[in-house]
């Protein structure tokens, strides 16, 4: 457990590097990714589509404003729409951390610990409570890209990664997408409830877990 807590501190502060440069630099605007998307649904509705799921896929590397990205995609895109783009950008960027963990940083950990018996301990520290995880991730920034890296380094099975990932990341798109469309410019109170009641939601799920951990 000790292993798996250290690796996750790693990976953490990674993360948790790049978020606090784009916040204090501004690097990614909300009113900038808010016209840029209107721009792109006014050439076709897929360049859209393609934008809303490269900047889920951005997550991965710098931090983007994921819950205003998904209820602006519900509000351009419509709810069904809106929520199956956001859904596809939010499992590719998993699928894609899952696949970094498991690829790089399997080497990485067989070089820092020698001995079998810490590896199969990190994977089973992880396995106790991989599902309840990778479904509340989305509770707080840096967890979702961060949970998926960590599942591939413990060698999570890949169809219980997906099942666990999208039971949390699908159900969270079309709620967040569904806020967005009922919303306007002169009215967002819609979106604004949404993204309090499940910003709320999973902080509850995410309390249970950390009490379920030994």
């Amino acid at each position: 457990m000790k292993d798996l807590i250290r690796i996750g501190l790693i990976l953490g502060l990674a993360f948790a590097s790049t978020f606090l440069l784009v916040r204090a630099f501004d690097l990614v605007p909300e009113q900038g990714v808010i016209t840029w998307l209107q721009g792109l649904r006014d050439i076709h509705s897929g360049w859209l589509m393609a934008g809303v799921i490269a900047l889920l896929l951005l997550d991965l590397l710098i931090a983007v404003p994921t819950m205003t990205t998904i209820l602006i995609a519900g509000w351009l895109l419509g709810p069904g729409l809106g929520g199956l783009t956001a859904a596809t950008g939010l499992m590719l960027m998993g699928g894609i951390g899952y696949g970094l963990g498991r690829g790089l940083g399997r080497p990485a950990l067989k070089c820092l610990f020698k001995d079998p018996a810490r590896l199969a301990d990190l994977e089973s520290a992880f396995a106790r409570n991989d599902l309840l995880t990778l479904a509340v991730c989305q509770a707080v920034p840096i967890l979702p890209e961060l949970s998926a890296t960590l599942a591939g380094i413990a060698r999570m099975n890949p169809v219980r990664f997906a099942l666990g990932y999208g039971l949390g990341v699908i159900p969270f798109a079309f709620i967040l997408a569904a806020g967005g469309a009922a919303s306007t410019p002169s009215d967002p109170r819609p979106a604004i409830l949404t993204a309090i009641f499940t910003t709320v939601t999973l902080l509850g799920l995410w309390k249970i877990l950390l009490r379920r951990r030994p």
